[in-house]
């Protein structure tokens, strides 16, 4: 009994430290999947070779690093670009998305009309806006931080299984600390890396629907459809309904935002049922239940930005607890299958 009263203890405190320690501790959780993100480049650059002979892993790392940056520097400038254009037609969007309903409702007979605009207006499309701006400028401005504990981390990653050696001088021990990091390295790498070759696949999809739609502001929700394909399952249907929303407050024509929303859905679907199964094998072993409350639990942490994060920490959270005998049952209530692998 004394020990699960101190299991939550330590829970509440670690929660609690989780929300006051936001400031440092998600910029430093940002900064370990980015890490693997390069490590993930720099892997498959191995393949390269130049007269037969594979690149340099100290090259193949800095490439990656390069390439990195410029995506962030291009990334960033969209942001900048388009946040405050964004954050100023949103008031003029909802108004008329607000007209559109009425105007349906006016068609099909209903009296009340502002009763049915409610709905729009409970619906908040400028709070929502201003939500995910403040999400992306946060990213934007914690990059400074997060690109120092990149550096520090990627200098130090070649002392990583001397200090282990150290830190553990059992040899069992020590042999089951090293696949343990290996296969989260692995796990989380493998994630991070095909999840963002499917979201960038999606992305290019859906702005090239809404550019061919003409729907305004293209490029920002191609970078928003981006980000969101990362959250599991809510995630796509974001993707889908926020352009819909846009469409329907910039063109008022039932066909054409129907039109739109079902491009969408089905580049949504194609992308997410159809071609990441294939790509993504067997897939995370993570229980669906598992993930919702992940996703609601890192929400209410670390915000959108947590959302983001949850299926890769809840999956290092999972290979930990499988190679620790004590905690092993919670690995089995985490994976799918009940079977972890170890």
């Amino acid at each position: 009994m004394l020990s699960y009263a101190a299991a939550a203890v330590l829970t509440a405190l670690a929660v609690h430290l989780l929300i006051v320690g936001r400031s440092i501790l998600l910029p430093f959780v940002i900064a370990v999947f980015i890490w693997h993100l390069i490590n993930a480049l720099a892997a498959i650059s191995r393949r390269v070779r130049i007269g037969g002979v594979a690149l340099p892993g100290s090259l193949r790392l800095g490439g990656a690093v390069i390439l990195l940056v410029l995506l962030v520097w291009l990334v960033a400038g969209l942001v900048a670009g388009n946040v405050g254009h964004v954050l100023q037609v949103a008031p003029l969007y909802e108004q008329n998305l607000l007209r559109l309903v009425n105007r349906a409702a006016g068609v099909l007979g209903f009296e009340e009309l502002l009763h049915l605009g409610g709905l729009v207006q409970a619906l908040d499309v400028t709070g929502i806006l201003r939500t995910l701006a403040a999400a992306a400028t946060y990213l934007m401005g914690t990059s400074g931080t997060v690109a120092i504990f990149v550096i520090f981390l990627l200098l130090e990653q070649r002392s990583f299984r001397g200090k282990i050696a150290s830190l553990v001088p059992d040899a069992e021990r020590q042999a089951r600390a090293y696949r343990v990091l290996e296969q989260v390295g692995s796990e989380v790498q493998t994630y991070v890396w095909l999840k963002t070759v499917m979201s960038l696949t999606g992305a290019v999809a859906s702005y090239a629907v809404m550019k061919l739609m003409r729907l305004d502001l293209a490029e920002f929700w191609a970078l928003l459809i981006f980000a969101l394909n990362y959250i599991p399952y809510i995630g796509a249907w974001l993707g889908v309904i926020f352009p819909t929303l846009l469409a329907a407050a910039q063109f008022g024509d039932p066909g054409r935002v129907f039109g739109i929303a079902a491009a969408l859905a089905v580049v949504q679907f194609t992308t997410g049922s159809v071609l990441e199964p294939r790509v993504m094998g067997r897939g995370l072993n993570l229980s669906p239940v598992i993930m919702l409350l992940s996703l609601a639990f890192w929400g209410t942490v670390w915000g959108v930005v947590g959302m983001l994060l949850a299926v890769p920490l809840m999956v290092v959270i999972m290979i930990v607890c499988a190679h620790v005998d004590s905690l092993r049952p919670v690995a089995v209530l985490l994976s799918a299958d009940g079977k972890p692998a170890t």
